[in-house]
């Protein structure tokens, strides 16, 4: 099976890709798998997995889970990077080149390489978000080897031949155009666009059609040539495999690549917070997406925010926010927050859609339950619920050989030890009432709400409110955020 991905890992999937792929509603559920780490297939639990850090015999570190009951091994990768390393006028080289990593390598063309990839039996995927560049390869363990091998080829050599740049591209500018009038994903491009106005954050991964159609060969080997490279990787192989021979496993993908340069600095950047923006567009139904200060992973505040945002919108039918706009009042179908942490900024990130005529009531709900949630906290049930749920289903979440691989790479990204399985539930169990109001304190700060209203929201009137700044068709906006906000 060959699989080629537009954004990064299954755990790690930013906004922009999943917006246009699965629609709005799945957005918390995509970013929250970045902390809940959900997986596919039978492993052990999370307590049983013996996590082991080594290095391979040329010298690549790499974590390592020994799973016997299946005979498989997955790997998966992440070179630190991502669309953050594209100069803006090359924006979409990242994701045309990851397309692209399957279609030929070495002296195989696209069809030869595919069917070495089939005949073992071998999945390969890659993909890219704003922070990084990853992938993921698994095999039956007797052709781990060979799957090494030819992934090695893909990322040491490979070929972007012109007919298959072509044939992508094509593809990529028919995305770029149903994204351009999907609501959903107008509505999180814009709202990162206005958070990050000078930031590659605020770029689409996948470029702009001008610069998508302006790509060339020599760009994507550019791209490829900065971000592959061993200073910028970060491994987790698990499977059927020794460690002896796991280190030949990495060795055989890996080892071939040069050292490099050293990963890009992660100096925070900081959100340009900037009240409400309308993007005009003749629907029905108002999708919003609104954001808030959120936290870096590294943050001592991870843990009390990570509840916070379970009891605030995360928990779906147990959020105040669902039970406030969906239950009580009607409405919004789907309402929920999650928690958004970049390498180099954080975020609280909200959805909801609604009709056009109670947009704005929905707007002001949200914006009411988030100023009772800063000042009162939580409540004592509130908090047991949000605990038993986040300590009780992470367990039930890691039954998947082919994603523990990915586990082990996101606890490496975010320098969390090999031990940390066993502490995550009691640091859960340790957050307090007064930790989590006190986090509430620091980030619910409806002064600094962020939101993006796409569609023809009305007031209580039926016309067209002047609250916001607006953005007419062609996207243009016709008030500039206030970054001083």
């Amino acid at each position: 099976m060959i699989t080629t991905l537009s954004s990064f890992r299954r755990h790690m999937s930013p906004i922009g890709h999943e917006v246009r792929r699965l629609g709005l509603r799945m957005i918390g559920t995509i970013l929250t798998a970045l902390v809940l780490l959900v997986v596919i297939g039978p492993v052990p639990a999370a307590r049983a997995l013996d996590i082991r850090t080594l290095t391979s015999p040329q010298g690549i570190p790499f974590w390592l889970v020994q799973v016997s009951e299946l005979p498989v091994v997955t790997v998966d990768f992440a070179f630190a990077g991502g669309t953050r390393i594209e100069p803006a006028a090359k924006a979409g080289a990242a994701t045309l080149a990851s397309g692209l990593l399957v279609e030929g390598a070495g002296d195989m063309d696209g069809p030869a390489f595919q069917d070495a990839l089939a005949a073992r039996a071998v999945e390969f995927s890659t993909g890219v978000d704003r922070d990084a560049f990853s992938g993921s390869f698994r095999s039956l363990a007797t052709e781990a080897e060979e799957a090494a091998k030819l992934v090695g080829l893909a990322l040491t050599a490979p070929r972007f031949d012109a007919d298959d740049i072509e044939r992508d591209r094509r593809q990529l500018l028919v995305s770029l155009a149903r994204s351009a009038e999907n609501p959903q994903a107008i509505a999180s491009r814009s709202l990162l666009a206005g958070l990050f106005p000078t930031d590659s954050y605020g770029r689409d991964t996948d470029g702009t059609r001008e610069t998508v159609a302006a790509l060339t060969h020599e760009d994507l080997v550019a791209y490829v040539s900065r971000q592959f490279t061993r200073n910028r990787l970060t491994l987790g192989v698990v499977g059927d495999i020794t460690p002896e021979a796991a280190g030949r496993v990495v060795d055989l993908a890996f080892a071939g690549l040069p050292a490099g340069d050293s990963r890009p600095k992660t100096d925070p950047v900081s959100p340009s917070f900037f009240g409400e923006t309308v993007v005009d567009r003749p629907i029905p139904q108002t999708v919003i997406t609104f954001a808030l200060p959120g936290i870096l992973r590294s943050d001592p505040d991870w843990f009390p925010a990570f509840v916070m945002n379970h009891i605030l919108g995360g928990g779906t039918f147990t959020a105040r926010l669902f039970r406030e706009v969906r239950e009580t009042r009607g409405l919004a179908y789907s309402v929920g927050t999650t928690l958004y942490p970049l390498d180099r900024a954080g975020l609280l990130y909200g959805y909801a859609a609604t009709r056009n005529d109670r947009a704005r009531e929905t707007v002001q709900v949200i914006r009411d339950q988030i100023a009772r949630f800063a000042e009162g906290g939580p409540t004592e049930a509130e908090l047991a619920g949000a605990k038993n749920y986040l300590t009780g289903s992470f367990p039930l979440s890691l039954d998947g050989s082919g994603a523990v691989a990915g586990l082990l790479v996101t606890m490496q990204i975010h320098n969390l030890p090999p031990g940390y399985l066993d502490d995550r539930s009691s640091l859960i169990e340790a957050v307090t009432a007064d930790d989590v109001k006190r986090v509430a304190k620091r980030l619910l700060d409806t002064d600094k709400l962020s939101v993006v209203m796409v569609g023809q929201p009305a007031d209580g009137a039926g016309s067209a409110a002047p609250a916001a700044a607006r953005i007419s068709e062609n996207g243009a906006r016709s008030t500039a955020p206030d970054s001083t906000q």
